[in-house]
C-alpha cells in the first residue's frame, strides 16, 4: 500500500502535539476587554468626564490668588506748585511703588450657569461611561463571528479526520483483498482520490483557521489564541427567549438608545446655559494687602496702607450686538432635532430586533430537521458500508454515502452554531450582551 500513501498529508499526523490550551468564548472576552485598544481608548475618555464633572470645574467655587509689584523709576522731575509753594526741580529723582495682596473672587449669581455646567457634565460623564460599555459590547460583537468560524472549521476538520480515517480502513481492507487477488484496482484508485481530496481540503481548513486566529488575535489586541488551541463551544440553545421581552430590555438596557436620550438632556441644558446670558451678573471679590510708595520729591515723601478691600458689582448686558438670539434658536432647534434622533433610533432597532429575531427562530427550527437528517444519513452510511463490504455496491456508492453522512454533520453543527451566533445578536440588540456574559 505503500505506492498510495500520500506523504504530504501524513505529516499532519506525525508532527509531535505541543501543549494544547482549551479556550472558550468567556476567556477571549475577558482578554479583549484588558488589551482591547478600542476599550482602553474608551476607559481613558470616560475618566476624563468623571474627572471634568466637579463643583469646582463648574464653577460652584471662588477664585483666590497671591499678586505683588514693585516699580522704579528714576529721572528728571519738576513740580509746580499753586499758592507760595516754592517750584521744585531734582535731576535724579527716584520713586518707587510696592504691593503685595491676597485676593478672593466670586460670582454670586449668573443666571445658574453653574449649576447647568455640572449638570452638563455630568451627562456627558454618564454618556461616555456607556460609551466604555458599548465598546465591550462592540468588541464582544466582533468577536463572536470570528470565534463561531473558528469553531465551525475545528468541527469540520474533525469531521474530515473521521473520513480520512474510515477511507484508510477500506484502503487496507482492498490492499489485503488484492495480496489474495480479490481486490480491485479501480475501486483502490477511486478511494485513494478521495483520501486525496480530504487531504487537500484539511489543509485549507487548517490556513482558513490560521486566518480566523489572526483575526480574533488582532480584535482581542494580543496573540492569545494559537493554532495548537482547542475551541470549545457551550452549544446550549437559549429557548427562553421572547420578543416582547427583547424589545422591552431594548428600550432600557440599549446603549444606543440611552445616549439618545441623554442626549436630550444635553440639548436641553445647552439652551439653558445660553439662557443665562440674559440675566445680570453680580460679582464679587475681597483683597487683603499692603501698597506702599516713597519719592524723592514732592509733598508726600513716602505712603504706605494695610488692609482689606470688599467690592460688589453688578452688571447686566442690554444689548449683545445680536450674538445670543440666534444661538438660542439653534439651541432650541438641537432639542427637537435630538428628539427626532431617539425616535429614529427606537424605531430602526425595533426593526432590527424584529429581524434578528426571525433568524432565531428559524435556526432553532433548523436545528431538529439536521438532527433527523445525521440519524438517517448514519443508518444509510452503516447499511451501505455493511453490503459494500460484501461487495454488492460499487465504491461510489459507498463514499457517496459517506460523503452524504459527513455533510449532514457538518449541517447540524453549523445550525447550532448559527443558533448561538443569532442569540448573541438579540442579547446585543437588547442591551444585554454584557450582562449575558457574566
Amino acid at each position: 500500500m505503500k505506492q498510495y500513501l500520500v506523504p504530504l498529508f501524513s505529516l499532519w499526523f506525525t508532527f509531535q502535539i505541543q501543549a494544547q490550551r482549551t479556550i472558550n468564548i468567556d476567556s477571549v472576552i475577558q482578554a479583549g476587554i484588558s488589551h482591547n485598544f478600542n476599550i482602553q481608548l474608551a476607559k481613558n475618555t470616560q475618566k476624563v468626564s468623571e474627572n471634568n464633572a466637579t463643583i469646582g470645574n463648574a464653577g460652584f467655587l471662588p477664585t483666590a490668588d497671591v499678586s505683588g509689584g514693585y516699580t522704579f523709576q528714576n529721572g528728571m522731575s519738576k513740580t509746580s506748585f499753586r499758592g507760595n509753594i516754592p517750584d521744585q526741580e531734582e535731576p535724579f529723582a527716584s520713586s518707587q511703588n510696592y504691593n503685595a495682596s491676597v485676593n478672593l473672587r466670586y460670582t454670586i449669581f449668573d443666571g445658574l450657569k453653574p449649576m447647568y455646567t455640572l449638570d452638563q457634565f455630568k451627562v456627558q460623564a454618564s454618556q461616555d461611561r456607556m460609551r466604555y460599555q458599548q465598546e465591550i459590547e462592540n468588541m464582544i460583537l466582533s468577536l463572536i463571528e470570528p470565534f463561531y468560524n473558528l469553531a465551525s472549521i475545528q468541527d469540520e476538520m474533525v469531521l474530515v479526520k473521521e473520513k480520512l480515517k474510515l477511507t484508510r480502513q477500506q484502503m487496507r481492507r482492498v490492499e489485503i483483498q488484492k495480496k489474495y487477488g480479490q481486490g480491485n484496482e479501480l475501486e483502490l484508485l477511486n478511494l485513494q482520490t478521495s483520501y486525496n481530496l480530504d487531504s487537500t481540503q484539511f489543509l485549507r481548513l487548517n490556513l482558513s483557521k490560521s486566518q480566523f486566529i489572526h483575526q480574533l488575535n488582532r480584535i482581542v489586541g494580543i496573540e492569545y489564541l494559537s493554532l495548537q488551541d482547542i475551541i470549545e463551544i457551550d452549544r446550549t440553545i437559549d429557548l427562553s427567549l421572547q420578543l416582547e421581552t427583547l424589545k422591552k430590555a431594548c428600550i432600557q438596557n440599549n446603549k444606543t438608545l440611552l445616549i439618545a436620550q441623554q442626549n436630550i438632556r444635553k440639548a436641553e441644558l445647552d439652551y439653558k446655559i445660553v439662557e443665562t446670558e440674559l440675566f445680570p451678573k453680580l460679582n464679587t471679590s475681597i483683597s487683603y494687602g499692603y501698597a506702599g510708595s516713597q519719592n524723592d520729591v514732592g509733598i508726600l515723601r513716602s505712603n504706605s496702607t494695610l488692609g482689606a478691600t470688599v467690592n460688589v458689582g453688578l452688571s447686566y448686558t442690554f444689548f449683545s450686538g445680536g450674538r445670543v438670539a440666534p444661538v438660542r434658536k439653534n439651541a432650541k432647534i438641537a432639542i427637537i432635532s435630538s428628539k427626532i434622533s431617539l425616535d429614529k433610533i427606537k424605531y430602526e432597532l425595533t426593526q432590527e430586533i424584529i429581524i434578528a429575531w426571525n433568524v432565531y427562530q428559524n435556526n432553532i427550527k433548523l436545528i431538529p430537521i439536521e438532527q433527523k437528517n445525521v440519524a438517517i444519513s448514519k443508518q444509510n452510511l452503516d447499511r451501505v458500508t455493511t453490503v459494500y463490504r460484501t461487495g454488492q455496491i460499487n465504491t461510489t456508492d459507498y463514499l457517496q454515502a459517506q460523503y452524504n453522512y459527513i455533510v449532514s454533520k457538518n449541517n447540524l453543527l453549523k445550525a447550532e452554531l448559527e443558533a448561538k451566533k443569532s442569540a448573541w445578536q438579540l442579547y446585543h440588540l437588547s442591551g444585554q450582551l454584557i450582562a449575558y456574559n457574566q
